[in-house]
């Protein structure tokens, strides 16, 4: 038997500053946050904790937030955790939706839109389980 913390959401970014904002923005919004900078280390969060949502940059340093929601989506204890996905990048979406991402916001985003966004997969994730 595990006793895995479930919380909101976790945010996934290699921008220190930004994962901080984002983390802030949703603590205020009295989200249960945690957050990485460094996605190696991945695997081993998901044994302590259970996210209802995964918010994730697109490119992080040394790896590539496609892959990693790829592989999300393929294991079977983590394939139905809502990942949404966040890039700069110009036509990003189409290639974050491939690979699995449920939800898409291009950066830089409203705060609103995005609180709006990772607030609606939350709730729904909290009605599915």
């Amino acid at each position: 038997m595990t006793n895995k913390q479930i919380i909101d959401v976790l945010v996934i970014d290699d921008d220190p500053d930004l994962c901080l904002l984002m983390e802030s923005l949703l603590k205020f919004a009295k989200h249960d946050v945690q957050r990485m900078t460094n996605p190696v280390f991945l695997e081993e969060k998901l044994l302590q904790v259970t996210p209802r949502v995964i918010l994730m940059d697109m490119l992080l340093s040394g790896s590539d937030g496609r892959e990693i929601c790829t592989a999300l989506k393929a294991n079977e204890p983590t394939k139905d955790i809502p990942v949404m996905m966040i890039s700069a990048h110009p036509d990003a979406e189409i290639s974050c939706r491939n690979a699995g991402a449920d939800e898409f916001l291009g950066k830089p985003f409203d705060m609103d839109i995005f609180l709006d966004r990772v607030g609606a997969l939350v709730e729904q994730r909290k009605k599915d389980l």
